[in-house]
C-alpha cells in the first residue's frame, strides 16, 4: 500500500490546527490504519500501525487511549469541513439580494447496537460530512460537546491566551443522555446551524423519518428553512378541495389524487391533523416510480424544493462508501465494539477518511488529465505549478510509507512569529469542482483514458478515485499539492501560534521553512 503516514499527518494538521502534537499523530495513525484495513476491529487497526517493533498489545493500548481522549476538539474539524463544503458544494440559482442556499442532509446509519447520525452537504455525486454524532439505540446516550463549547463562525480564530489554570475548553464530545431519538436529531440540527455562516441560507433536507409536527414547529420558531418528505399516511389540509369528490383534508392520496407523471404545487397548506403546521406542499410522481413524493417546505419556488430533495439521494451513495463501499468493506454491522466513545471516534476518523479520499480524488480529476496530455511520462512541469526543488524527507513518500518520527508533508515556506503568511499554492490551483453526476439510465460517457489505469469498466466516483490515487506509489505529488492548497485555503481560520507552537511547526510541520 502506498498511503504515506507523513501525508496523512499533514492533512490532519491542517484540518485540526488547534489539536496537540500527540493528537495529530494518533489521528494520522488511525486514519492511515482505516484506509489500510477497512474494518472496525481495533486489533486489526492496531496491526496496521507503522511500528512493527512494538508489541501488538502496546499498539492496541495506544489506540484505545486515543479513542478515550476527552480533550479532542471535534468542533474544529466540523468548522473546517463546512469551509470546504462552501467551496465544493452544489449551488442553486438565486435571485438578486438572496443569500446562497446551503442544503444540509441528515441521515442515520446503523452499526448495531449503535447508530451514526450524520449531516452532509451535497458535493457532486456524494454528500460529504460536516457534522456527526453517535448514539446507543436502546440507552439513548449520544456524543455531543456542551453547548457552551460550540464554536461559532464569528469566533476569533486566535483567542487570547488563557491562564494556565483556566484553559479554553475544547469542543470535545461527551456521552449525554437524551429522552428520545427526536431530541438527538434536534440537537445535531442545532449544532450544524450554529456552525453555519450567516451569509448562507441553510435548508434542512430530510427524508420521511424526520417528518413530524414537533420538528416543523421548532424549525418555524427558529426561522429555519426545511424541505422534508412526508409519509403517505400523513394528514394534510389544503385551502379548498380539488373537486366535488375529493376532501380538503385527509391523506395525501385522497386529497390530491396524484397520478404518475403529475406535479402539484400548493403554496398554502397545513401539516398534521391537530397541530396544523403551515407549509408549502409539492407533490411529485415521476414516471416509472412506485410512489410519489409529498414534500413539505418553506421555500418559495417549487423547482428549488424538487431539486434539493433529488440531491438528497447522493447521501445514500456516501453511506455506502462509509459502511460497505470504499472505506469499510469488512465490517459494517459486524463488529464487537461496546464503548459508545470508541464508536464515535472511529466514525469521526471514518468521516476524515471520506474527506481525504474526496479531496484527493478531486485533485486527481484536475491533475491527471494534464499529465496524460504531456508527451513525456511522469509529472508535468509546464502545466502544473512547480514545487520546491529542495529535497525534504517526505519526498520518499511515493516509494515507502513514512514513520511517525518523520516530518509531515505540509509545507508552508513563509512563516513569522505568528505562523504562516502564505503558500506557493493558490486556491485556484486546488482540487477541481466535483464532476457531473452520471445518469443511472441512458448513454454513459466514455471512460477517460487517464482513468483506465484505475477502472476496467465504468466510471469511478471521485471518492473511490481518491482512494486509488492514495494507494498509487507514483502519485504522491497529487496529495502533496492538495495539502499545500489546504494550508492556503484554511489559513484564515488558522489560529496565530504561540512561540512554542511555532518552534514545533518549524521543526515538524514546515520542514522547508527558514
Amino acid at each position: 500500500m502506498g498511503i504515506s503516514y507523513g501525508a496523512v499527518l499533514g492533512f490532519a494538521q491542517h484540518l485540526a490546527p488547534t489539536w496537540r502534537k500527540t493528537q495529530h499523530v494518533n489521528l494520522a495513525l488511525l486514519l492511515a490504519a482505516l484506509l489500510d484495513r477497512p474494518a472496525l476491529c481495533l486489533s486489526d487497526l492496531a496491526r496496521a500501525y507503522p511500528s512493527p517493533s512494538q508489541p501488538l498489545h502496546g499498539r492496541l493500548k495506544r489506540l484505545m487511549r486515543f479513542l478515550d481522549n476527552p480533550h479532542l476538539d471535534e468542533g474544529a474539524l466540523f468548522v473546517r469541513w463546512l469551509k470546504l463544503a462552501y467551496r465544493l458544494g452544489d449551488d442553486l440559482p438565486t435571485q438578486d439580494n438572496e443569500r446562497p442556499i446551503l442544503p444540509v442532509l441528515p441521515d442515520t446509519t446503523y452499526f448495531e447496537p449503535f447508530a451514526l447520525l450524520i449531516a452532509t452537504v451535497p458535493c457532486g455525486s456524494r454528500g460529504l460530512p460536516v457534522a456527526l454524532t453517535t448514539y446507543h439505540r436502546s440507552e439513548l446516550n449520544a456524543c455531543f460537546p456542551p453547548q457552551t463549547c460550540w464554536p461559532h463562525p464569528k469566533d476569533d480564530p486566535s483567542p487570547p491566551l488563557p491562564r494556565r489554570s483556566h484553559r479554553n475548553p475544547p469542543a470535545a464530545s461527551i456521552s449525554t443522555a437524551f429522552l428520545s431519538q427526536n431530541y438527538i436529531e434536534e440537537e445535531l440540527i442545532d449544532y450544524v446551524f450554529s456552525l453555519m455562516s450567516d451569509a448562507l441560507r441553510g435548508v434542512l433536507v430530510a427524508d420521511r423519518g424526520f417528518a413530524r409536527a414537533s420538528l416543523l414547529q421548532r424549525l418555524h420558531a427558529q426561522q429555519r428553512d426545511f424541505d422534508i418528505r412526508m409519509d403517505a399516511q400523513t394528514h394534510i389540509r389544503i385551502p379548498s378541495p380539488l373537486g366535488d369528490d375529493r376532501p380538503a383534508q385527509g391523506l395525501p392520496s385522497d386529497v390530491l389524487g396524484l397520478c404518475p407523471g403529475q406535479r402539484l404545487w400548493y403554496p398554502e397548506a397545513w401539516y398534521g391533523k391537530e397541530e396544523q403546521v403551515p407549509i408549502k406542499l409539492l407533490a411529485v410522481w415521476d414516471e416509472g416510480q412506485k410512489e410519489p413524493w409529498y414534500l413539505a417546505s418553506t421555500l418559495q419556488r417549487p423547482e428549488d424544493i424538487e431539486t434539493l430533495y433529488r440531491w438528497r439521494m447522493r447521501l445514500e451513495c456516501a453511506n455506502r462508501d462509509e459502511k460497505t463501499g470504499v472505506l469499510l468493506r469488512e465490517s459494517g454491522d459486524n463488529h464487537a465494539l461496546k464503548s459508545l466513545t470508541h464508536v464515535h471516534r472511529l466514525m469521526l476518523a471514518l468521516a476524515m477518511g471520506e474527506w481525504l479520499c474526496a479531496l484527493t480524488g478531486l485533485q486527481a480529476w484536475k491533475d491527471l488529465p494534464v499529465l496524460q496530455s504531456e508527451d513525456t511520462p511522469g509529472r508535468s512541469t509546464a502545466s502544473l505549478p512547480q514545487e520546491s526543488t529542495s529535497v525534504s524527507p517526505y519526498e520518499q513518500a511515493s516509494a515507502e510509507p513514512l514513520t511517525p518520527e518523520s516530518p509531515a508533508v505540509s509545507v508552508i515556506p513563509t512563516t513569522t512569529s505568528n505562523g504562516p503568511k502564505g503558500s506557493h499554492e493558490m486556491p485556484e490551483q486546488g482540487p477541481s469542482q466535483p464532476p457531473p453526476v452520471l445518469p443511472h439510465r441512458g448513454q454513459i460517457p466514455k471512460l477517460p483514458g487517464w482513468m483506465k489505469r484505475f477502472a476496467a469498466r465504468g466510471h469511478l466516483s471521485y471518492v473511490r478515485l481518491g482512494l486509488e490515487v492514495l494507494r498509487a506509489v507514483d502519485l504522491g505529488h497529487i496529495l502533496r499539492r492538495l495539502i499545500r492548497w489546504l494550508g492556503s485555503y484554511l489559513s484564515t481560520w488558522t489560529p496565530s501560534w504561540r512561540p512554542y507552537q511555532v518552534r514545533y511547526r518549524q521543526k515538524h510541520w514546515w520542514p522547508n521553512s527558514g
